[in-house]
């Protein structure tokens, strides 16, 4: 190998094709043949870029390969092999009569018509760079732009156009979405493809091929990270047409999994194509385990509490919960934290360690939601009219939609200073807050218009000095004198509607 490489060196002034080929196996091929294979071979390995590390090629006069043979082939381009003759090592005479159809196959030989026509100016270097091969860099960087351009254009264009007839809105976005990296691959395509005819040194050409390689690697990785995003529309689409809160939950959960472990990966891959040596790398980080787990705890305990939150299922996204003195309503579930949407508009974010250690209270999981009033009336009311008006309460709840009407308790609880109390106890079912309130308001109301019905006042919690004094009968005015089915009536009407069917949620009597 270093006689091949040696006597081929033009930067050094090493030019002479015939001691280069002494190494192979000449066979029948007469010497000028010889030294014409020796420049296409050493112009093969420039090309593509395949650097030799001659350190890396074995310097025992007896090795073998894993077959047994005395045999040593190219890593990065098998079809080239060193056999043993004698006591002599040379290139095997598969690989002389393999030589021309590499070259072929690495500079197409309409290239090379094509540079043997050229003016003599074009051949002339500057800066150790030949001037048709700077032409040909602006050449193929033109191609690549050009070539992503219509690339991105038909996907994003055309494809899109046909794809639209299908009526489905995430297969439009993921054809909006994969357009720019399928781009990137073609841009790819075409340096892979070109460097080669650019013929430049093997240290230039490699360093061009890993920069393609890397573009390759980082557009298939981009291509999965935009997937991922069109995978968890889909999953979002029919995360929405479920009842259960859960899976809505899951998907960003998925979605960012998804997009780390897909980052991970690509870097990995990108560095490899970088000819980074990956196995040594994850070696290295095997080794500070240890210390980045002991720095790292804090974020191990959030993802265990994150488990938790999915194992448990202590709330769902849009639960009203009270986490650790937090109150408000969960927005997002992550692997680190939990945020939560405040009643106050600020977003709290808890972490998910919180969650095995502290107490959670999900006011959204609750069926019913209770209503406790305590209505006094003046000792002035008949206890005619405070019994009318307990039962006109009963009624009110038994006839008020998102009610529960199988139990509600409404009595006589205690005799206060300001006169009887009322215990209104009952439960409303309400999906959400702002469903309880509008509930609480018609009850309410309902309640003001039963004591206007029944002429009664509500007591003041205040001290009143009455002066007595003979006064005319009509200067106070006196409530209307009800008998028994007039007050009957008036509950009557507060109630259900006659007829209509009360089914199992009517009050027992």
């Amino acid at each position: 190998m270093l006689q091949l490489l040696y006597w081929l060196q033009p930067g050094e002034k090493r030019v002479d094709p015939t001691r280069a080929a002494a190494c192979m196996d000449r066979g029948e091929l007469p010497a000028a043949t010889l030294a014409v294979r020796a420049e296409q071979l050493k112009r093969v390995l420039d090309a593509r870029g395949l650097y030799v590390d001659v350190e890396a090629i074995p310097a025992l006069g007896d090795f073998t390969d894993a077959a047994g043979v005395h045999r040593w082939r190219y890593p990065d381009l098998p079809t080239v092999e060193i056999v043993k003759r004698g006591e002599r090592w040379v290139f095997s005479p598969a690989t002389v009569r393999a030589i021309p159809e590499l070259h072929a196959s690495t500079i197409p030989p309409l290239l090379e018509r094509i540079l043997s026509v050229l003016p003599a100016w074009f051949h002339q270097e500057v800066l150790g760079i030949s001037v048709w091969q700077l032409f040909g860099v602006l050449v193929i960087v033109l191609l690549a732009l050009v070539l992503q351009r219509i690339t991105t254009f038909v996907i994003s264009t055309y494809l899109r156009r046909v794809a639209g007839r299908l009526a489905l809105k995430w297969v439009d976005k993921a054809i909006s979405r994969i357009a720019r990296p399928i781009g990137g691959l073609a841009m790819a395509g075409v340096f892979v493809a070109g460097v080669p005819w650019l013929q430049f040194t093997a240290r230039s050409s490699h360093i061009m091929r890993l920069a393609a390689g890397a573009l390759a690697s980082f557009s298939v990785a981009w291509l999965f990270y935009r997937l991922i995003d069109v995978l968890a529309d889909w999953l979002e689409l029919r995360a929405g047409r479920t009842d259960s809160r859960l899976d809505d939950q899951l998907v960003p959960l998925v979605r960012k999994t998804l997009k780390v472990f897909t980052a991970i990966v690509g870097a990995l891959f990108i560095l490899q194509n970088l000819d980074v040596d990956v196995g040594s790398l994850l070696a290295g980080l095997g080794l500070g385990g240890l210390a980045f787990a002991l720095a790292a705890r804090d974020t191990v305990a959030n993802v265990f509490g994150s488990l938790v939150v999915f194992i448990d299922r202590p709330f769902q996204i849009g639960d009203w919960v009270m986490i650790g003195g937090v109150e408000g309503t969960v927005e997002e579930v992550g692997f680190r934290t939990t945020r939560i949407r405040t009643f106050y508009n600020s977003l709290v974010t808890v972490p998910n360690a919180k969650m095995t250690d502290t107490s959670i209270d999900n006011y959204g999981a609750r069926k019913y939601r209770r209503y406790v009033a305590n209505v006094r009336l003046p000792y002035e009311t008949p206890p005619e009219k405070v019994a009318a008006f307990c039962e006109g309460i009963r009624a009110i709840i038994q006839r008020l939609p998102g009610m529960r009407r199988d139990y509600a308790i409404v009595e006589v609880t205690e005799l206060t200073d300001s006169g009887p109390n009322v215990m209104v106890y009952c439960f409303m079912i309400s999906p959400d807050w702002g469903a309880e309130l509008r509930t609480r308001t018609e009850l309410n109301l309902e309640m003001l218009k039963l004591a206007a019905e029944l002429g009664v006042s509500y007591a003041t919690p205040t001290r009143t000095l009455h002066i007595e004094r003979q006064a005319l009968p009509t200067e106070l005015p006196r409530p209307p004198e009800l008998d028994a089915p007039a007050l009957a009536a008036i509950v009557q009407r507060f109630g259900p509607a006659q007829g209509s069917e009360q089914g199992s949620d009517q009050r027992p009597a």
